[in-house]
């Protein structure tokens, strides 16, 4: 126990501390004070982020996000071309400082979160932000959520760091982080919680579940605080007018589901030309080239520079004609691509968002006027489309249903959102598992859509956990000593080899006739004659889930592990329950249930 001359501040770092020893009874309120610290630290940097990138707007552009698309109409055609490109050219030169030469975003914390306990490294993490908030604030297409996200779990990581919390007590800090920025970015409180479970913790268990609330709720009121309790989008109060138009909502679910295929799959070859080694180009002029191409489309489209609010605004209030809101989705589309290829930082909710909303808008359209007397406004569909858009690119319809609520204040049409969001996330994982977030993370060969406990089997080499204690029999060796062997061996498995060490098959005690010991036949026969011939193996460089799906195959509870499928010399032994046993400690680790943290349940 600390002792009582020990000030507040000086009883949570020891309380905090004795979390990692595992010193003592963890109590419950040094993590939600933990929590709490975690979301107005991020709360306030999520903040400081959208003044940073607030501006840059001003000063290049001469106006923020709010009226950006209004004030670039006005501007000269050369200074819209000529900002991206001068923010080019400071990207450039940031993005040699990080490793492999981009922002980091979702989908390293969603890594964090996975492989590495929770850690970010603190310089990489400022780093991300500073390129990302340059990249917005001179007008790259790209969004301010998902670097807010990294920002904020990477401040969460500096906590866990100084006190050398326990891994899974840093996970839950991490999901804190996450759930404070969303928080604060949106005003939506809810979304933050759900989303931190839904995407980045990966489950909903009590323990995890209130000190990410707490945190949400200080990233929330930091918000409110700096920049007042307001939905991010105002919009009509919109109603359906028909039950008949619940079909036309699941037909918006499927357009909105193939569009962000399109979108996804230009994401993708984005993301792989980035992660690519730079052709003719050096590193620091891409970002340059970026700017020129995205410039281009901005003198014809200012709608697509930034984030893209004003123009979500207007598409959600009805303002923008069919044949724009169609120009629009295939512009955003394009520049949004070009300059996450292009090593700009941002995200991409924001331009799910906006494309969501300019997909709803042209659906809607096109469905009233078939019937205008059952149909609603178009700024419904725009709005039921935002969320089909994002339930399909983020992979987690809960929180995007949710956001969208939030963000617009409007619950009135909470059965369209969950219809289309459903139908979008079902067709859009026909072609992309799960997210572009993993989609990203798959790109570096990093498969996390199915878990953690599902990557350690695909990731983790046999070599990792066999045994290296096995017994082996000569081929010419008679019954009598193979039984010795057996008794000794403990588990009543023989490996037969022939005199060049090669395995030529297996004995076990329990795959043996009740007679085959008897005195005439231990004289006659030998190892050879009694072994299970071609008996299944594994190499000791296959990943487990070989291994694991081998064994449920063939029913084999233990398989013989080799160097080489072209000369089979034993070198271990692998079980099945070895196997479990990896996979279930990665399963609880993933439920934030390792040996520590699980005293504080």
């Amino acid at each position: 126990m600390p002792k009582p001359e020990h000030t507040i501040l000086q009883q949570l770092i020891l309380r905090a501390k004795a979390m990692h020893r595992g010193a003592g009874r963890y109590e419950h309120w040094t993590l939600m004070i933990l929590a709490l610290a975690v979301g107005l630290i991020a709360g306030l940097a999520a903040i400081g982020f959208y003044v940073a990138i607030g501006w840059l707007q001003e000063t290049m552009f001469g106006s923020s996000e709010i009226t950006l698309k209004s004030v670039a109409e006005t501007l000269d055609w050369w200074v819209v071309l000529l900002v991206p490109v001068v923010g080019g050219v400071i990207v450039g030169q940031l993005i040699r400082l990080m490793p492999h030469h981009r922002a980091h975003g979702v989908p390293n914390v969603i890594e964090s979160a996975a492989l590495h306990d929770g850690r970010i490294n603190l310089k990489h993490g400022l780093l991300s932000a500073v390129i990302s908030s340059v990249s917005i604030g001179f007008g790259a297409s790209v969004g301010r959520e998902g670097p807010v996200v990294h920002l904020g779990a990477t401040l969460a990581s500096v906590i866990t760091k100084r006190f050398h919390l326990a891994p899974a007590v840093a996970r839950t800090l991490l999901g804190c982080g996450v759930a404070a920025a969303v928080s604060a970015s949106f005003n939506a409180p809810i979304a933050g919680v759900f989303f931190a479970h839904e995407v980045i913790i990966g489950h909903y268990a009590l323990h995890a579940f209130t000190p990410v609330v707490i945190a949400a709720i200080a990233g929330t009121l930091i918000s409110r605080a700096f920049l007042g309790d307001y939905p991010a989008f105002v919009v009509p109060d919109y109603t359906i007018q028909s039950f008949w138009e619940f079909p036309a909502f699941f037909l918006l679910g499927i357009f909105a589901a193939l569009i962000a295929v399109v979108f996804m799959r230009g994401l993708k070859e984005a993301d792989k030309r980035r992660q690519d080694e730079p052709g003719s180009l050096p590193i620091w002029a891409l970002p340059i080239r970026g700017g020129i191409l995205v410039g281009l489309i901005a003198i014809v489209f200012p709608e697509i520079l930034g984030v893209g609010y004003e123009a979500t605004s207007d598409a959600l209030n009805g303002h923008i004609g069919l044949w724009l809101l169609l120009g629009l989705v295939a512009m955003k589309i394009i520049a949004t691509c070009i300059s996450l290829g292009s090593h700009f930082g941002g995200g991409v909710f924001s331009p799910s968002l906006f494309i969501g909303a300019m997909a709803g808008g042209a659906f809607g359209i096109m469905a009233t006027g078939l019937a205008p007397e059952l149909g609603s406004s178009a700024g419904v569909y725009a709005i039921v489309g935002m969320g089909a858009m994002a339930s399909a690119v983020l992979g987690a319809p809960i929180s995007s249903t949710l956001i969208v609520f939030e963000i617009t204040g409007d619950y009135s049409l909470t059965i369209a959102v969950m219809i289309a969001g459903a139908v979008a996330s079902l067709v859009t994982s026909l072609f992309y598992k799960r997210s572009f977030f993993h989609m990203s993370l798959a790109n570096r060969n990093i498969h996390l859509e199915d878990g953690k406990a599902s990557y350690l089997l695909k990731s983790m080499k046999v070599s990792e956990i066999m045994n290296k204690t096995y017994y082996t029999i000569a081929e010419g060796a008679s019954l009598a000593y193979a039984h010795n062997q057996l008794v000794r061996s403990g588990d009543g498995k023989l490996i037969v080899i022939d005199k060049e060490g090669v395995m030529t098959g297996v004995i076990t005690l329990e795959g043996l006739p009740a007679d085959i010991f008897e005195e005439q036949d231990e004289k006659t026969l030998t190892a050879k004659d009694v072994a299970r011939e071609k008996p299944l193996w594994v190499k000791s460089s296959d990943a487990l889930q070989v291994a694991l799906n081998r064994m449920e195959q063939s029913g084999e509870d233990f398989l013989p592990v080799v160097e080489s499928s072209s000369k089979p010399i034993v070198v271990g032994m692998l079980g099945y329950r070895a196997v479990m046993g990896a996979y279930n400690r990665a399963l609880l680790e993933a439920h934030g249930r390792d040996g520590k943290y699980s005293r504080l349940g």
